[in-house]
């Protein structure tokens, strides 16, 4: 019997012990004999004055002002490999699905298509799990990492366990730096994952003594790690230059008028946003970050106190996106528009 036929016999029974007639037949035996005699029906599913990056780790491999020389081939039109038994969850990253977001367009009175693009749909469930992917397999290529080596990271929690993931599955130790207000979902998932979890002060400036970055760099140096250092790391824009860019194409056929995006370290928002200047003429890019960091241009947009429904303080609790430094992935000449955001705005989402 075929995979959809025992399926779908699955069902009968299920609805046969409760009661209700299943496609007309009362005898679960008589089901079976209509579904042996089924031919298989493959499943094809649908196609759809700055203040600079920190540089502890002393490791040059960051972006080449002539972006295009770091392509590694071009881009591979295809999708999630559902036909087929994957080797591991890495074949389970990119080739997400986009949906259109009606009802959000109706609520807000605007006349034209919403689409959002399904990152959660990866293995590890974000965006990060493309550059945590890329920056392992790019590091081994170069021979910079072997399996059984130590890798660290300071993150906010996404890049950590797209990490993890391929640490997991290739063979290495990963020990992971983290701000406290990190939730703790993450810090469980990551945990599951196999990693060590080392929590920071999240008042802690960047290059403050006690901030996840300084000591990731500390624990590489005293453990004889490597940082992977999604800051500077030229395969963390690159993932989404020649792979989330290329799916929204893709999915779109090229018709889109704006990409709006947050940004963390930027270099999501700057692959796409690079790709889709190339391919769709006329697009515009907007960037969000929230009050308290500095990453949006002009610079007399970043207030540094935070703005909530409470007050203003000093510190935003949203996670993952905002920084106090100005990482060296991303690329604020691709980017046209910055919207600041709150706590309160980030938090209803």
């Amino acid at each position: 019997m075929s995979a959809m036929a025992m399926t779908t016999s699955l069902r009968a029974t299920r609805s046969l012990r409760t009661g209700p007639v299943a496609c007309g037949l009362r005898r679960f035996s008589d089901y079976i004999e209509i579904a042996r005699k089924m031919k298989d029906t493959p499943y094809n599913p649908a196609v759809e004055g700055e203040v600079k990056c920190p540089d502890y780790v002393g490791w040059d491999a960051a972006v080449d002002a002539d972006f295009h020389k770091l392509q590694t081939g071009p881009w591979k039109k295809g999708g999630r490999p559902y036909e087929q038994i994957c080797d591991s969850a890495l074949d389970l990253v990119g080739f997400t699905p986009m949906v259109r977001m009606s009802r959000l367009a109706k609520h807000l009175e605007v006349d034209c298509e919403i689409l959002g693009k399904c990152e959660f749909f990866n293995a590890g469930g974000s965006v990060k799990d493309r550059i945590g992917k890329r920056m392992i397999e790019e590091a081994e290529k170069s021979g910079r990492i072997k399996k059984g080596d130590i890798l660290i990271e300071p993150t906010s929690g996404n890049t950590g366990i797209g990490l993890c993931m391929a640490a997991a599955i290739k063979g290495y130790r990963m020990i992971i730096c983290l701000p406290m207000k990190m939730s703790g979902e993450k810090v469980n998932t990551m945990k599951t994952l196999g990693a060590e979890i080392i929590r920071t002060p999240t008042e802690a400036a960047w290059n403050a003594l006690d901030s996840h970055i300084y000591l990731s760099a500390r624990l590489a140096k005293e453990l004889n790690g490597h940082v992977l250092d999604q800051y500077k790391n030229a395969g963390n824009p690159l993932a989404h230059y020649e792979g989330t860019a290329e799916e929204i194409i893709e999915q779109t056929g090229g018709k889109l008028d704006y990409m709006v995006m947050s940004a963390g370290t930027g270099g999501t928002v700057t692959g796409c946003a690079l790709k889709l200047k190339e391919k769709i003429p006329g697009i515009k890019i907007v960037a969000v970050d929230p009050y308290g960091s500095i990453l949006a241009a002009p610079d007399s947009m970043n207030d540094k106190s935070v703005r909530t429904g409470a007050g203003v303080g000093t510190q935003y609790q949203v996670e993952g996106i905002g920084y106090d430094f100005i990482p060296t992935v991303i690329d604020k000449r691709a980017i046209d528009y910055w919207v600041k955001t709150d706590d309160d705005e980030s938090f209803a989402m």
